[in-house]
């Protein structure tokens, strides 16, 4: 594991997960972003996952390796979707460094992040902007 922001370059994979997207997960999300929406169910009456719920979730693992500490500012992102998610679906989220600078004060770092079903076809990809006091190291993992 890394110590130091600095030390991550370019093209370099720091996280690699697999989870399952189940309807409480689903739920939790359409909660937090107050979607008063019904589900949507696919023609089989299997629920179809928010999009945005993949992005979380694929930013979630990425987050948590990063050790992001208080400070850090989520600057923007843009994702791409190639095909729907159903709840049960299990997902393998990497994330990996596309640029790493300091400007200011500020260290600039822009995640990619993929998400691939269970046959290892893409369903979602895109990055995010974090930007984190270039003073700041990554905190301590919890115990």
């Amino acid at each position: 594991m890394f110590q130091d922001y600095a030390e991550l370059k370019p093209g370099q994979r720091f996280s690699d997960h697999i989870y399952t997207l189940d309807s409480d997960m689903a739920a939790g999300y359409v909660r937090a972003v107050q979607d008063a929406n019904p589900p949507v169910l696919d023609e089989s009456g299997r629920e179809i996952v928010p999009p945005m719920a993949v992005a979380a979730l694929g930013l979630r693992g990425a987050v948590e390796d990063l050790r992001i500490p208080g400070g850090t500012l989520h600057a923007g992102q843009e994702f791409a979707f190639f095909s729907a998610v159903r709840a049960g679906d299990s997902l393998r989220c990497e994330a990996s460094v596309a640029q790493n600078s300091v400007r200011g004060g500020w260290r600039f770092l822009v995640v990619e992040c993929t998400a691939t079903d269970g046959g290892g076809a893409e369903v979602m990809s895109g990055k995010s902007s974090l930007m984190i006091p270039a003073d700041l190291t990554p905190r301590e993992a919890a115990p």
